[in-house]
């Protein structure tokens, strides 16, 4: 039965094993990465083996959420302090974090838009970089979709068990890092997406069930364990003592996030919104959930915006990879959406009917642009392999220096190419053997 059960794994879920292969072979070889948040991140969690506590060089206890240092004090305290192993915790959840956009696309979407999604996730240079330097970034994105996951599992199930699990989760997060909180947007609106139909309600006790273990892990850390003011953590460094500028380039995070995504991304989520609209009639399910990327993407990059405009400051304006990240997996899901999208047109079109004879040039494009995506994304990565810089200017902007070489410039190449195959072999596999199928049944009908 173990063997049986074995493959029976190994056959549903082959694609995505593929693809987490292949976003490894892309991020393994880039090496390892670090900057001056690094090193104090690094520094923090250090200090939690020796003191008991996230100390920095100025004595006092950093000021954001404890919990990704203390993961990483344990990955120290099992294998050795040292900043490679630090970054390999950091690699791991880079690589859970694929997994969980393949589960959230597969909810919202289907199983197509899942496994794409997933590959432009693991293949895209804003989330590789931040795979490959010792930031808890990907912890908290880790605890956050996880949270995301389970908590539409609970409105779908209208189950108040998946509503505490997912409060356990969401607490995770925020004790993690405290941009989590705007992973509560996604689920906001499909409650309100959902209100008329679903059976799920947010009832007082939905929302206590769902707020407590929150309010227990922050009373346990910041009213028992840490000597500071309780509220002193939610009012960031940032904020509380920010440094300002005065003239911000305009067009700031359109340019960093073109930079740090590639075009073709950019022109494949356009794409997939065109199509969303043309077809709305036969795609109406699916343009709920695009409603759902899009607004959870508005509100963290017009924070993003406001920070930088409203108050000028100038972390916002430099740190926009970070401040904007939890967006980067819903920039994925609205380009792969385009999977399912062209799924159900191919499965609608009416060769009797001329206008028909355009959804397969348009699913055509669409399939264009996502191997365009994945290629960009290889190509990138392949060239930059020392400092790099996402913003405007490589000089005031938040950058990433190389580290250490983790392998070979001569075998960088080939890894990512073998990456960029095994990917993109593996979700036109099905297809492929569709295909073949039909081939030998009509020589076998001849």
């Amino acid at each position: 039965m173990e063997t049986k059960s074995f493959k029976a794994f190994i056959g549903e879920h082959y694609q995505l094993i593929a693809i987490l292969i292949a976003s490894f072979l892309i991020a393994f070889p880039m090496g390892t990465y670090t900057n001056w948040d690094a090193q104090l991140e690094y520094e923090a969690a250090t200090s939690t083996l020796t003191r008991g506590f996230p100390y920095v060089t100025t004595g006092l206890m950093i000021n954001q959420p404890p919990l990704g240092f203390y993961t990483a004090a344990l990955v120290f305290a099992a294998g050795g302090l040292s900043y490679l192993n630090g970054v390999g915790l950091v690699t791991a959840f880079g690589l859970g974090n694929v997994a969980l956009v393949y589960a959230l696309g597969t909810l919202l979407y289907g199983k197509k838009t899942g496994l794409v999604a997933a590959a432009l996730f693991g293949f895209v240079p804003w989330h590789v970089y931040l795979s490959r330097i010792f930031l808890i970034d990907n912890q908290y994105l880790f605890f956050s979709l996880l949270f995301i996951v389970i908590g539409v599992l609970a409105i779908r199930g209208n189950s108040e068990k998946l509503v505490l699990a997912s409060g356990v989760a969401f607490a995770l997060a925020f004790l993690t890092k405290l941009f989590a909180i705007f992973s509560l947007i996604p689920l906001l609106l499909i409650v309100y997406l959902n209100r008329k139909e679903g059976a799920f309600k947010l009832t007082k006790k939905n929302i206590l069930l769902f707020v407590i273990p929150s309010l227990v892990l922050q009373a346990i850390w910041f009213g028992v364990f840490a000597n500071q003011n309780f509220w002193g953590v939610y009012f960031s460094s940032d904020f509380s003592h920010p440094e300002l500028i005065d003239n911000p380039i305009w067009a700031f995070l359109l340019i960093t996030l073109v930079k740090a995504t590639g075009w073709f991304l950019f022109i494949a989520i356009v794409f997939s919104l065109a199509v969303g609209l043309m077809y709305r009639h036969k795609l109406a399910r699916l343009l709920r959930f695009d409603a759902v990327c899009l607004g959870t993407i508005a509100v963290i990059v017009g924070l993003n915006l406001l920070l930088v405009f409203g108050f000028h400051l100038i972390v916002p304006y430099i740190s926009v990879l970070k401040y904007n990240y939890l967006a980067l997996p819903f920039f994925c899901l609205l380009a792969g959406s385009l999977a399912d999208k062209g799924k159900i047109l191919i499965g609608s079109i009416e060769l009797k009917n001329k206008s028909g004879l355009l959804s397969p040039v348009l699913i055509g494009v669409g399939l264009v642009l996502l191997f365009a995506s994945l290629l960009e994304s290889t190509l990138f990565l392949n060239d930059w392999t020392g400092f790099v810089s996402f913003g405007v200017d490589s000089v005031t902007y938040y950058g990433f220096n190389l580290f250490s070489e983790a392998i070979s410039e001569a075998l960088l190449e080939p890894l990512h190419f073998a990456g960029l195959l095994l990917a993109v072999g593996s979700l036109l596999t099905p297809s492929i053997v569709v295909l073949l199928k039909r081939f030998f049944r009509s020589i076998n009908k001849r």
